[in-house]
């Protein structure tokens, strides 16, 4: 790895030891790490009103929104953790190689922040998405103030983050969710139009779920559904 990924590592690494929760570095420490270090992305991220501060203000509320609906624990609580960070997650991993991806393909001997900023911006849209949404911004914005600033961006638009329409949920037993998530799974599979989410409660796993549904989905209605064909 060059100099300049080393330095975004390690500053991320820090980054996620500030925060909290699990032992990783992900998406959202990539962030903070760009927005803290000298740069032209740090320059275009505080321009835009994407600073460390705003980030992990927007970020805890949204913690502890999501712990609210999952009746946990946030998962990135803040303060100091108890665990060492240990390595990437899957996003930073991707975001490593797309940064040395995006410096080869334009001609740079090594990655620069930029790059790393870019890299972020297209990965996953739910990376991030909701975070930027909540700073003001949005993915095509930063690029789009970037591309002003001169830096060399992809010429395809970064992908684009879609906010739930509309939100419910169903709290379900131990007995109820595998045949409700199978009839989710069919019914609406990855890539449909109408999204829904499941987690387990953070204090009772092994018995008790949360299914998070966009308003199209009837919850209610595929759960009866599972439960007839089960006394069918």
């Amino acid at each position: 790895m060059d100099r300049t990924t080393v330095a975004i590592i390690k500053q991320a690494f820090q980054q996620a030891k500030q925060s909290g929760g699990g032992t990783y570095v992900g998406g959202e420490d990539v962030l903070l790490a760009l927005a803290t270090e000298p740069s032209l992305a740090r320059d275009v991220l505080a321009d835009l009103g994407v600073t460390p501060e705003r980030i992990r203000t927007v970020s805890t509320k949204r913690a502890q929104a999501r712990a609210e609906e999952i009746g946990g624990p946030p998962l990135r609580p803040g303060g100091d953790r108890a665990e060492p960070v240990l390595h990437l997650d899957p996003t930073a991993h991707a975001a490593l190689g797309r940064a040395e991806g995006l410096a080869l393909a334009w001609g740079h001997p090594r990655t620069e922040p930029e790059h790393w900023l870019l890299a972020v911006l297209y990965s996953d849209p739910t990376v991030l998405g909701d975070l930027l949404d909540g700073l003001g911004t949005s993915a095509d914005a930063i690029v789009a103030e970037l591309r002003r600033r001169g830096a060399q961006v992809p010429e395809v638009a970064a992908p684009t983050y879609r906010p739930w329409r509309g939100s419910h949920h169903l709290d379900i037993s131990a007995a109820d969710w595998e045949p409700l998530l199978a009839l989710l799974r069919k019914e609406h599979p990855p890539g449909s139009p109408w999204r829904w989410s499941f987690n387990y409660f953070a204090d009772d796993a092994d018995h008790r779920g949360r299914v998070h549904a966009e308003e199209s989905i009837d919850l209610l209605a595929l759960l009866a559904a599972t439960k007839q064909d089960r006394t069918s």
